[in-house]
């Protein structure tokens, strides 16, 4: 299981306030994400929920989530651009009047990663990986300052199991990509009182370790811990995404 941010702030695991924040999850696909999304309406909050898959089984993930939430929103477009990402937010803003916080959820296709010949082709895809997160990141935070909402941003990154050489070193250098992004955004928004942290994939070292990949549960924990008062001080993390090393990046 991943480091748990209540053992870090708190006993109670009762988080009442989530009941009616206004939350959007972006990158919902039928095999990542749903327990998130899940945990989120449980505890009755209000959801946009943008998913790039148009299936019937997205509908379904969807019925099954507006049981339990306060309100849902399901948007299906694809983000294929920056513009659709701004569009994203600001239809999430114009539903709710505003957000208190945001999980973006990017995984990154097996193909892509078998396709790396090149150190430049490790960097751009990394770039590409995450331009989407750096892009609603920025928008969410800058909508959640000027409402003056002391909200929180979850990066949640996530890679296909494999001990190819090829693909440890595209997690490698995505871990530390992503820690800066991650520290610098928590550093531009602190004084707006915003929260940005992440999930990285496993490092190289813990995949030759066989350490267990976290679980969509042991995710849906930590973003509900993160969005939670208990971790109003936790901002610029990066936690681990395997489940034996249970330690901060």
């Amino acid at each position: 299981m991943l480091m748990s941010v209540i053992a870090r702030c708190a006993e109670s695991v009762a988080t009442p306030e989530i009941m009616g924040s206004r939350v959007l999850i972006s990158g919902l696909t039928p095999s990542s994400g749903f327990d998130i999304a899940r945990t989120f309406a449980d505890h009755g909050a209000r959801l946009v929920v943008q998913s790039p898959d148009e299936s019937p089984e997205i509908t379904e993930l969807g019925a099954v989530l507006a049981e339990n939430a306060a309100e849902i929103r399901l948007f299906n477009d694809p983000l294929t651009s920056d513009e659709d990402a701004r569009r994203l937010v600001q239809a999430a803003v114009q539903d709710f009047g505003g957000l208190d916080a945001v999980v973006n959820l990017v995984s990154v296709e097996p193909h892509a990663i078998a396709a790396l010949e090149t150190m430049e082709d490790v960097e751009g895809l990394v770039a590409e990986t995450l331009r989407l997160p750096l892009l609603l990141t920025e928008c969410a935070a800058n909508r959640m300052r000027l409402v003056w909402t002391e909200g929180m941003v979850l990066n949640v990154v996530r890679i296909p199991p494999s001990r190819s050489g090829r693909a440890m070193m595209f997690a490698d250098v995505l871990r530390a990509r992503l820690a800066d992004m991650t520290r610098g955004l928590a550093e531009d928004w602190a004084e707006a009182g915003i929260r940005v942290n992440a999930i990285a994939p496993p490092s190289s070292v813990a995949t030759m370790s066989g350490d267990a990949a976290a679980s969509d549960a042991d995710l849906a924990t930590v973003a509900l811990d993160l969005a939670s008062r208990k971790a109003r001080s936790v901002t610029g993390h990066v936690l681990d995404a395997e489940g034996a090393a249970r330690r901060w990046c």
